[in-house]
């Protein structure tokens, strides 16, 4: 999604999911996600999860269990969408593959690719916070620090100038009044470019501000030329205005570094724990908490996900799908979304999709359909492609897991009527 109208005026709360004056962040789901351990036999009420756990003998996806018939009709769906072409694949549970058209073409993902960026880190430790302290070194005399003060950042994308100006008092109420050295910015090993490759000269500020090892209000704070190229220094310097006006001197200069060994913690901040924060990510499309989680876990984990996951034909560039370069296939998507739900992250995935007219970039899709409440999916938008991917249940109870990618799309809007109605007859399914 785009930065316009959707600036981050809030920070995620560490103990939940805060609703955000620009509307980021929405309530939680109407219900929490099971795991029944019998088949679905009847179809759930509006709202429920999919189960996600794999049934105890499931068809293996030969292409003996395609439905021509409503292959027909999906395609039928989709001829309205104005695309040069697409790709879907949609498997049905206990039954196998039941769609599959163009089902390796390398497509655009747009912002599915989201869930290629968020699934590792949720499978290695939702419970994380990333957490921003300052630490002093050297002696700390009559309010004096005979050293320097080290700011450590963790990539937090929740980072509000408000946090900055809690940390500045914390660093005052800990009794320093003066720095004799510098202020220090450790970035570690959190990288310091501003864009990733593929993207379009205007992604940056239109659709994104700039990437920064130690941002803050996802970087929207200017427009200016000098805080696009540098969003790092600037925030920086922020920082360093927000501990004068607590009372804390600083005499040295500002610089950013890649290690310091700063012990004394005399300031923190924590963020949300990674489960909220990805699931803002993929509820708003967020680009920037993606691309800034992409930065934190590193694409070798991305990479990691894809050859556990055995998908085909994927090429990552990005975290948030802004870069056209990335691809991916139908069958790559509905491979990603069937290991999710064999992982342990399952729940904690699905209850963080947005849900037709519940929630998130579905909040005004599927309204007064069979799909109101029951499609769990991730939207992906660029300027020529649309694409959804995600869960939802046929007209028999079962879980169907779908992959719908477009390309060369003319019209955007009539691009996502047509997905709408190709999901709409998944879930009339009933053979």
């Amino acid at each position: 999604m785009g930065l316009v109208g959707r600036r981050v005026d809030a920070a995620i709360a560490g103990v939940g999911i805060a609703v955000l004056s620009a509307g980021l962040l929405t309530a939680e789901l109407t219900a929490t996600p099971i795991r029944a351990a019998a088949a679905v036999t009847a179809e759930p009420a509006a709202g429920a999860v999919p189960r996600l756990t794999a049934p105890a003998a499931t068809s293996t996806g030969s292409t003996s269990t395609i439905d021509q018939t409503l292959t027909s009709a999906v395609r039928d769906r989709l001829s309205r969408a104005t695309a040069s072409g697409y790709g879907v694949v949609v498997d049905i549970e206990g039954k196998g593959r039941v769609v599959s058209f163009h089902p390796d073409y390398r497509i655009r993902p747009a912002s599915t690719q989201k869930l290629f960026t968020t699934l590792p880190l949720l499978l290695a430790d939702p419970e994380r916070q990333l957490v921003t302290d300052i630490r002093a070194r050297g002696a700390l005399v009559d309010g004096v620090l005979h050293g320097n003060l080290v700011v450590r950042s963790s990539g937090d994308p929740s980072l509000m100038p408000r946090h900055l100006v809690r940390l500045a008092e914390q660093v005052r109420a800990s009794g320093i009044r003066r720095v004799l050295g510098d202020l220090k910015l450790d970035i570690g090993s959190l990288p310091l470019n501003t864009r990733r490759s593929g993207w379009q000269p205007d992604s940056v500020p239109y659709d994104i501000g700039p990437l920064s090892p130690f941002p803050l209000r996802e970087d929207t704070l200017s427009r200016s030329s000098s805080y696009l190229r540098n969003p790092t220094a600037n925030n920086l310097l922020r920082l360093r205005r927000h501990l004068g006006d607590a009372g804390v001197r600083i005499r040295g200069t500002s610089r950013i570094v890649r290690t310091s060994n700063a012990n004394h913690v005399v300031a923190t901040h924590s963020s949300a724990t990674m489960a909220k924060m990805v699931r803002h990510t993929l509820q708003e499309s967020d680009n920037f908490f993606a691309e800034s989680l992409l930065s934190i876990e590193g694409m070798g984990a991305v990479n990691h996900l894809v050859d556990n996951a055995g998908i085909p034909n994927s090429h990552t560039t990005d975290g948030s799908g802004l870069s056209y370069s990335d691809y991916e296939s139908p069958r790559g998507e509905v491979k990603l979304l069937k290991y999710a739900a064999k992982s342990a992250a399952a729940d904690t995935l699905v209850a963080s999709l947005p849900v037709g007219c519940r929630s998130g970039t579905l909040i005004d899709r599927f309204c007064d359909t069979i799909g109101d409440g029951m499609v769990w999916a991730k939207t992906g938008t660029l300027r020529y492609n649309r694409a959804l991917a995600g869960y939802t249940y046929d007209n028999l109870g079962r879980r169907v897991t779908f992959s719908i990618l477009t390309y060369g799309v003319r019209n955007l809007t009539s691009a996502a009527h047509a997905i709408d109605r190709a999901v709409l007859v998944l879930r009339r399914y009933s053979r």
